[in-house]
């Protein structure tokens, strides 16, 4: 297998918009249990809150959405393997790790948002915003990981 870029773009991009759709879900149906606005927490690393926040966010979250689906899709060529939905789930476990661990490096002086009160730390896999979070964090990782090792293959 060769690494294939803009299959991985392609993938990232879908996965990274599918996995959206649980964390906004989430929080419409549960506001006091699903407490990460993720766009909002990308977005105010840049700027304070305003019309731009959910914009720079998403474009934010795009473009990790495109270095994650590249990095899993490297780590299948130096590994040998064929992208599909099983290893996508463990490579989408190991992002989630990963990316639980960077959230609880996040503090004010890392992240304007959290120095100006506009959204709160998340702590290491995001346990200070709840269990529910957290448990939404994992799942929304693991569906990431799923598509992406879906759709590579299919891309390629």
């Amino acid at each position: 297998m060769e690494y294939n870029s803009p299959a991985a773009i392609y993938s990232g991009l879908i996965a990274g918009a599918i996995m959206l759709i649980p964390i906004y879900l989430g929080r419409m149906m549960m506001p006091e249990q699903m407490k990460m606005d993720l766009l909002k927490m990308l977005g105010t690393m840049m700027m304070p809150v305003g019309g731009m926040t959910y914009g720079i966010g998403l474009m934010i979250h795009a473009v990790m959405s495109i270095v994650f689906a590249s990095a899993h899709a490297a780590f299948y060529l130096w590994l040998d393997i064929d992208s599909n939905y099983g290893i996508g789930i463990v490579f989408g476990l190991v992002h989630f790790i990963g990316t639980g661990m960077f959230f609880g490096m996040l503090s004010s002086s890392l992240h304007r948002g959290i120095r100006d009160g506009a959204v709160e730390a998340p702590g290491f896999f995001a346990l200070k915003l709840g269990g529910a979070t957290a448990m939404g964090a994992l799942v929304v990782h693991i569906i990431f990981g799923l598509v992406v090792g879906g759709l590579y293959e299919s891309f390629s």
